[in-house]
Order: structure tokens, then C-alpha cells, then sequence
């Protein structure tokens, strides 16, 4: 059975990246990380395997 990806709010990606919310922020306005809503007055929503996938990429970026 496959794994559900988790959906993280921008908070709990903060928490991930260890950066501010204004760089969470701009990572999402820049279509670097995408993001979503739920609902019409719900913040911004990402899905952890987005993050994670960001994560693997600036490693592999580093140790290049």
C-alpha cells in the first residue's frame, strides 16, 4: 500500500527547511517549492514530499 503524502502548512515547512516564513514565502512566489489552498480563507499548503524533494535537491546541489 502506498504512503499518503502528508500536507504541511507553511509553519511545518519553515520547521523543515529551518528558514523564515518570508523565505517559505518567496520559495512559493517564485514557483521554486509549489504550493496550494484548501478553502477559500485557508493559508498555503504544500505537500511534504515537495519539500523533501527540495530538500534532496539543494544537498545534491551542495555536494556538487
Amino acid at each position: 500500500m502506498e504512503k499518503k503524502d502528508r500536507i504541511l502548512n507553511v509553519e511545518q515547512v519553515r520547521q523543515a527547511l529551518k528558514c523564515s516564513r518570508a523565505h517559505v514565502y518567496n520559495l512559493i512566489n517564485t514557483g521554486v517549492i509549489d504550493a496550494f489552498r484548501i478553502g477559500s480563507r485557508n493559508g498555503l499548503r504544500v505537500r511534504e514530499s515537495t519539500v523533501q524533494r527540495f530538500i534532496e535537491e539543494q544537498e545534491a546541489r551542495e555536494g556538487a
